[in-house]
């Protein structure tokens, strides 16, 4: 049953239950008619009773329905909170792919302005390609046009050869007229030849056999010529080459005799400054037993004094035998000046041995990372990040913090590069080229040489920029060069380098020029006056490094890896200075 017919009956009981058609009742009636109404009564509850089951099951339904009512609506409201929850987790969904997509459409935009720039270099790199390639098509005209002007020559020439082969032609028939006239003439006279044949045939066997001495000197005249060239070439190289290792020689004795010489100056000051320093202390102990003479003379003056005077002096002062007293007292003053100049040398030492580790350079391993480079030959850093040079890969640039590759440096102008030193500067990297033995200049972002100059000799070792002028060092001469402000002049000043006779790595760093040997050594001098001199040395670790930097307090080295394991690592040390 639908719920309108359900209301409608409802209403219509509400209605006969309310007494709306209720009809009132007749006035009393006789009792004859009672029994009448009782039934009519009856029928009516009867009726009335019928009508109240229907109301209550009609009732009954409407809860039944309510019920049902009640619990879709609560599956709706369950469903719709599912909905809910479905379309909060569609829309943080949706929010995360769009920002997915804004961070994918940025990095898309830095890949393509990465890919734009890539293209205009290509694009500046084919121009280039363009302008050389119109340059080589303009020289290869010219040699077209000259290889045609010479093409007409030769022309001309065969034409002219021709004109002059005609005339030898014509001048053949002439010659073979001739010698038809002359044919007859020789008939004439064969005769008289007949005679002289005989002798010619001898004469033509001696001149052969002449001939062929002649010959036979000609090649051993040849052969000795290119024996002699070539002996003479052996002997120019042979020349040359005794010549060159003779001036080596020569360069090398010039160094050892500098060296000696300055070795012996360094020996001879050394030994005048310790004969100073013992004569000074001489003089000072000299001084030290005058002064304990005359104060002891002045005691003993005073004793005297006292005796003459007849006072008593105190135990302490005198004794029964004054001669030993004198000597005892005499004893216990040269001890107290050998205790007190044994504690000035002690504290000497001390001061010294403070001196000498507080002039020294202090560092602690703080990071390592292991490179992935065969043959690592120099080491920069500076704001970009950390520059390492190969001998076989060239230049690479390292992020500082995570030690990730971000730059590779090609070949500049497509001629192969050696580094064996670097150096960074403001307006480049400076490279020790020893390919084409030379040192040059690099872009940071190119790789593109900006400058370049010869080396000072033909055994160049390190580089080092200290912010206005190049410096290298030369292991056949020993000596530590200086270019001027045009690294293009050459070198303007050369130095002498006290202890240093082979370089693998030297920096610049503040007024100090920190240099690395083969022995491992890590010397620092200071420039003043026109002079180097040292001011602190010390061995660098067990393991050699191949490079160093430093950079403020840090200190960054290249060092082997180990015996095992091979290869290098990279090294970075906390550094701690004193002076």
């Amino acid at each position: 049953m639908e719920s309108k017919d359900i209301d409608r009956q409802l209403n219509e009981m509400w209605k006969k239950v309310a007494g709306s058609d209720y009809v009132p009742e007749p006035s009393p009636l006789p009792h004859d008619m009672r029994q009448s109404n009782m039934e009519t009564m009856r029928f009516l509850r009867d009726n009335f009773s019928k009508a109240e089951g229907e109301w209550k099951s009609l009732v009954a339904a409407k809860d039944a329905q309510l019920r049902d009512l009640t619990a879709q609506l609560d599956e709706t409201k369950a469903h719709l909170g599912e909905v809910k929850q479905h379309y909060q987790e569609a829309r943080e969904k949706s929010l995360n792919e769009e920002m997915a997509t804004a961070l994918n459409l940025e990095e898309s935009a830095k890949l393509i302005a990465a890919q734009k720039k890539n293209h205009a270099r290509e694009i500046t790199l084919l121009k280039e390609i363009l302008e050389r390639t119109k340059v080589e098509m303009v020289s290869l005209q010219q040699r077209v046009d000259a290889v045609r002007a010479e093409r007409d020559e030769a022309r001309k020439k065969a034409d002219g050869l021709a004109v002059e082969k005609a005339d030898l032609a014509d001048a053949k028939a002439g010659l073979a007229a001739k010698i038809a006239d002359s044919k007859e003439a020789v008939e004439k006279t064969l005769a008289e030849l007949l005679s002289e044949r005989k002798n010619r045939r001898d004469d033509q066997v001696k001149m052969r056999d002449l001939e062929t001495q002649i010959k036979d000197l000609t090649g051993r005249l040849e052969s000795a010529k290119t024996n002699w060239d070539a002996e003479r070439t052996q002997w120019r190289e042979l020349w040359d080459r005794e010549r060159s290792v003779w001036e080596t020689h020569r360069q090398e004795f010039a160094v050892w005799e500098e060296r000696l010489r300055s070795e012996r100056e360094a020996w001879t000051l050394k030994m005048r400054e310790e004969e100073s320093k013992g004569v000074q202390n001489a003089a000072g102990i000299a001084n030290i037993l005058k002064e304990s003479s005359q104060w002891t003379e002045k005691v003993t003056q005073v004793l005297r004094l006292y005796a003459a005077k007849g006072v008593e002096l105190p135990s302490v002062f005198v004794s029964a035998s004054p001669d030993h007293g004198f000597m005892r007292a005499r004893r216990n003053v040269t001890r107290a000046l050998a205790i007190g100049l044994a504690g000035l040398l002690l504290m000497s030492g001390a001061a010294w041995q403070l001196y000498a580790w507080r002039a020294k350079a202090h560092y602690t391993l703080t990071a390592t990372a292991p490179l992935d480079l065969p043959n690592p030959s120099g080491l920069a850093v500076n704001s970009d990040g950390i520059w390492l040079a190969d001998w076989n890969r060239g230049l690479s640039l390292k992020d500082a913090k995570d030690f990730a590759t971000l730059r590779v440096l090609p070949a500049p102008e497509g001629t192969p590069l050696r580094p064996a030193a670097l150096s960074a500067s403001a307006g480049g990297l400076w490279v020790l080229d020893m390919a084409q033995l030379r040192y040059a200049r690099e872009d940071y972002k190119d790789g593109r040489i900006t400058e370049s100059a010869k080396t000072p000799g033909p055994a160049p070792q390190g580089a080092a920029w200290d912010g206005y002028s190049l410096w290298a060092f030369d292991a056949s001469t020993g000596l530590l060069y200086k270019y001027g402000l045009d690294p293009k002049g050459g070198a303007s000043a050369s130095y002498q380098l006290a202890g240093l006779k082979s370089l693998v790595c030297m920096q610049w760093a503040g007024s100090q020029l920190w240099t690395l040997d083969s022995r491992n050594m890590l010397r620092r001098y200071a420039f003043k006056d026109g002079a180097f001199s040292e001011i602190s040395s010390q061995v660098f670790g067990k393991k050699q490094a191949a490079a160093f930097w430093v950079d403020g307090a840090n200190l960054w080295t290249v060092e082997k890896a180990g015996e095992l394991s091979g290869g290098y690592e990279l090294k970075r040390y906390s550094l701690k200075l004193y002076n």
